[in-house]
């Protein structure tokens, strides 16, 4: 798009949206002079701002310097301002300045009234305990925003510890479990254990039960053919003892 389109096109919304000027002179404190001057239909544009002598212009500036008061009066941005600093001889000549805000797009001009030095004195009387008051009010609002953010990040902090503690516990519980696991393996291993050893005791006992018997059988043997002699030699002795009887009654 070409300079001479842009033209046209800036032309064309000029004429759609009218510009609507606002702004004044603030002071004109020994050679400073400011004020403020703003495109309501185009707050984003930044005027110039004119210092006029019998129909010629003395000194120019921008209307782009921040201000805190014109933010809070909802003027844009805030960023609407304008200072100019004077010759002597300039601001000598206070009754014949002319202040005029020009939109650089538009053309449109407004001329911003110098208000007499009774008027200026009667407003920073009221200004001056206005501008601390809402000062004040500024600061509250950004301690309480910074206090918000403060408890939003305590919040934060405090949902963290949280869930870091919930994943301890759950740590806990699991290593708990485990361990009664591990506790048990050890106890059934124990236990089975315990099973080998007595199944082995009592294939010892039962191998010594078996052993006794063998030897009680093997013990028997002897004594039942030793009983069976002496009952030999007894019946023998007794045979005796009867043939000797009889001789001896025969013989008698």
């Amino acid at each position: 798009m070409t300079m001479a389109q842009n033209s046209e096109s800036s032309a064309a919304v000029a004429e759609i949206t009218p510009a609507r000027l606002n702004g004044r002179v603030d002071a004109l404190d020994g050679n400073r002079l400011h004020g403020w001057i703003w495109d309501e239909a185009r707050p984003e544009e930044r005027l110039t701002v004119r210092l006029m002598r019998d129909g010629v212009a003395v000194q120019e500036a921008t209307a782009d310097q921040s201000r805190v008061d014109l933010r809070r009066n909802g003027i844009g941005d805030g960023r609407h301002a304008f200072a100019m600093e004077l010759d002597d001889h300039v601001a000598a000549a206070r009754a014949d300045l002319v202040i005029v805000g020009v939109s650089p797009s538009t053309g449109v001009a407004l001329e911003l009234r110098l208000p007499p030095p009774a008027e200026l004195a009667a407003e920073a009387a009221i200004a001056v305990p206005l501008a601390r008051f809402f000062d004040r009010v500024e600061a509250l609002i950004a301690l309480q925003r910074r206090s918000q953010l403060t408890q939003k990040e305590l919040l934060d902090k405090v949902g963290e510890l949280g869930l870091r503690l919930t994943e301890y516990r759950q740590r806990e519980q699991e290593a708990k479990q485990s361990d009664e696991a591990e506790g048990k393996d050890s106890i059934a291993a124990r236990l089975a254990e315990l099973d080998v050893f007595q199944m082995r005791f009592d294939q010892t006992l039962k191998s010594f039960d078996d052993r006794l018997v063998a030897i009680r059988k093997e013990a028997r043997a002897p004594l039942r053919q030793v009983t069976v002699i002496l009952g030999f030699l007894s019946g023998l002795a007794a045979l005796l003892s009867f043939v000797t009887l009889a001789v001896t009654l025969t013989g008698g």
